[in-house]
């Protein structure tokens, strides 16, 4: 890393020129050295900022194999990345190489980004800034004659849609199996995976993908089973998604929403779900047991107006109910301006003067949620 070789000599020059390779690789925060007529010692003080890497629109699979070519390249390399430096700068070099090797000529860049991943990472992101990358090509197979002008529309809609390095295969899979879902083929399995070699020109990286598709048969949608000790009954949700307006959504999918709609109302915010389907092929029917992950339960912390007047606030604050410790309530939040307006005239009539919005900051560590409003003056045409 630091491209000495054992038993070559070197003058003090010479010396501080491979100290300044290792620095400039922005993986130590400090490198010095001492050398007498037999040795040079380099004493390193790692840094403590080294973040993931991660590919925004690349068109490369991350994993185990790129990672081993380019630790074979970067010695240092293991995982974990400077915000900046030369082991960055030649990461990009070698990606645009790499790409150049599937006959696409790109231009790559980094930069620290947060908020990437599922988990909101910050992560030293690498972005093909030229030319743009799209999903190219979608060969298709296992389509059946009922089904092949929808899975060709959809595959035709999905072509030069923006690439994403994470999340396009897992993409395609989920909208193909929406697509098949809706038509009552719930056993269906989708499998996605991306050819060489890319179609490059001057204007556009095209990424080509196969989808292969098996359909298994319909089935019509049967019961759809709680877990003992959940916070609602299938009564309940069922009833909750019979007030849904025709043409809203699968029934099945509405089902799952009002379940995590009671849940954050409980203040399970990182409420998850998982769908275990099992097939009466005889009958065909599909029936599925609801798993329900909740996750812990967040508690209100505290609430801001801001924007409006003192006088306003008061009576904001006067109405607002939820006290510190109590359990966080979602939907108290999203109708608490319709609430103020129906409960005092003086609030509905400056309310109609303003523009109302709100968020709210959930505390992963201590599970306590902060909540903001804001009134912004509205406009003549907003009113």
């Amino acid at each position: 890393a630091a491209g000495l070789k054992p038993g070559i000599r070197l003058n003090s020059v010479q010396v501080k020129a491979h100290a300044r390779q290792l620095f400039d690789s922005g993986m130590f925060k400090d490198v010095k050295f001492t050398s007498d007529r037999k040795r040079v010692l380099f004493t390193l003080t790692p840094s403590t900022q080294l973040y993931p890497m991660h590919l925004d629109n690349v068109p490369l699979t991350p994993g185990k194999e790129l990672d081993a070519k380019l630790h074979d390249r970067f010695p240092l390399y293991h995982g974990l990345l400077p915000a900046s430096g030369s082991m960055v700068e030649g990461i990009c070099r070698t990606f645009e190489e790499m790409l150049a090797g599937k006959g696409a000529r790109a231009t790559v860049k980094a930069d620290l980004t947060s908020g990437l991943g599922p988990k909101k990472l910050t992560a030293v992101n690498f972005t093909v800034v030229s030319p743009p990358v799209h999903i190219g090509r979608i060969q298709l197979s296992g389509v059946s004659p009922p089904m092949q002008a929808k899975a060709s529309q959809l595959a035709g809609q999905q072509t030069g849609i923006s690439f994403d390095t994470e999340n396009t295969a897992t993409g395609l899979q989920r909208v193909f199996e929406n697509l098949y879902h809706d038509q009552g083929y719930a056993a269906v399995q989708v499998d996605v995976v991306q050819l060489d070699p890319l179609v490059a020109s001057a204007q556009s990286i095209d990424v080509p993908y196969a989808v292969t598709i098996k359909e298994g048969g319909i089935y019509k949608l049967g019961k759809i089973e709680l877990p003992a000790g959940a916070l609602v009954t299938r009564a309940e949700i069922e009833k909750m998604v019979s007030k849904k307006p025709a043409g809203s959504g699968r029934p099945l999918d509405l089902f799952v929403l009002a379940v995590c709609d009671v849940y954050n109302a409980h203040g399970y915010l990182d409420c998850s779900t998982e769908l275990h389907p099992s097939f009466d092929d005889a009958a065909h029917i599909v029936n599925y047991t609801l798993q329900i992950n909740p996750g812990p339960q967040y508690r209100f912390a505290s609430v801001k107006f801001e924007g409006a007047p003192d006088a306003m606030v008061a009576r904001l604050e006067r109405l607002w109910k939820m006290a510190p410790g109590d359990v966080f309530d979602q939907s108290y939040l999203s109708n608490f301006a319709a609430l103020a307006k129906k409960k005092d005239r003086s609030l509905s009539k400056w309310m109609q003067t303003v523009i109302t919005t709100y968020d709210f900051k959930a505390d992963p560590a201590t599970h306590q949620v902060n909540c903001v409003f804001h009134f912004a003056k509205a406009t003549q045409d907003a009113r």
